[in-house]
């Protein structure tokens, strides 16, 4: 299928690295009724950057809405019943970075009656390779393109020193200017720019200050903590079944861990 995209942007934008940026973040899952194109918007200065999904009530965002209903909601969660056979939840989301010292925090919730946690990685963590070909014109802006596999996809990106000389959309960075479009090879994930504005230079605080944070390397042990609990509840049922199968996470990021099987 063709996708098609489209952008707004500032006439007078010129280089600079305070910018807001409104991308559309679709993720194609593995059981397509919950896969979403949701509105996520980047917020940079030199030092820090922010990328936030808040538009939790727009059913609009759910790629098979037609088969959405809203099952539950308060002021920071939105549960959507598709299609009278599966949950669906949109919460807040942010992943905050630090230029200055290199490291990133993503808040993650791995089940709807879990807590939050705060997943912190390196901004340097991506291995790309600029690909030595013509500019790409997106929104009137000369990108290149690099390539680069990370924690189980390939990915292409599309980035530009016109608008700044770092940043981008979720935690991709690392390239000599701001990335504008990411995607998969496999068509799991796409990031595409809709609005770039100016701004001034605002401070951005660190949200997760006061959090304690995980490292990406041991959530596989949270996700297997989780299993326990899992295990734990099912066995105490009346006549629980004799084998239980845990699927893959299905996740941007591979896990290391793949389907889980109990006996």
């Amino acid at each position: 299928m063709k996708k098609i995209f489209f952008l707004v942007f500032i006439s007078n934008l010129v280089f600079c690295q305070n910018l807001e940026v409104k991308f559309k973040f679709h993720q194609n899952k593995s059981y397509d009724l919950v896969s979403t194109i949701k509105n996520f918007k980047l917020i940079q200065n030199e030092r820090a950057s922010t990328f936030v999904f808040d538009d939790i009530r727009n059913i609009s965002q759910i790629k098979n809405k037609e088969y959405a209903s809203v099952y539950k909601e308060n002021d920071s969660l939105v549960i959507f019943l598709m299609n009278g056979e599966s949950f669906l939840f949109f919460e807040k989301e942010q992943i905050y970075k630090n230029f200055e010292k290199n490291f990133l925090i993503a808040d993650l919730r791995l089940e709807m009656k879990s807590p939050k946690i705060y997943i912190e990685d390196k901004i340097d963590i991506f291995n790309w390779e600029i690909i030595n070909n013509k500019d790409t014109l997106i929104g009137g802006f000369n990108c290149k393109i690099a390539k680069t596999n990370f924690r189980g996809r390939d990915y292409i990106a599309y980035f530009s020193n016109e608008i700044a000389n770092y940043g981008g959309p979720w935690k991709f960075d690392g390239l000599p200017g701001f990335i504008l479009k990411v995607e998969s090879l496999d068509g799991y994930l796409l990031i595409e720019p809709v609005e770039i504005i100016r701004t001034t230079s605002n401070e951005i605080p660190n949200p997760f200050i006061n959090k304690k944070t995980t490292l990406f390397t041991d959530l596989s042990k949270l996700l297997l903590e989780k299993d326990k609990k899992y295990l734990a509840r099912t066995k105490s049922l009346p006549n629980p079944p004799e084998r239980i199968v845990v699927g893959k996470p299905d996740m941007i990021e591979d896990t290391g861990l793949g389907e889980r099987v109990y006996e």
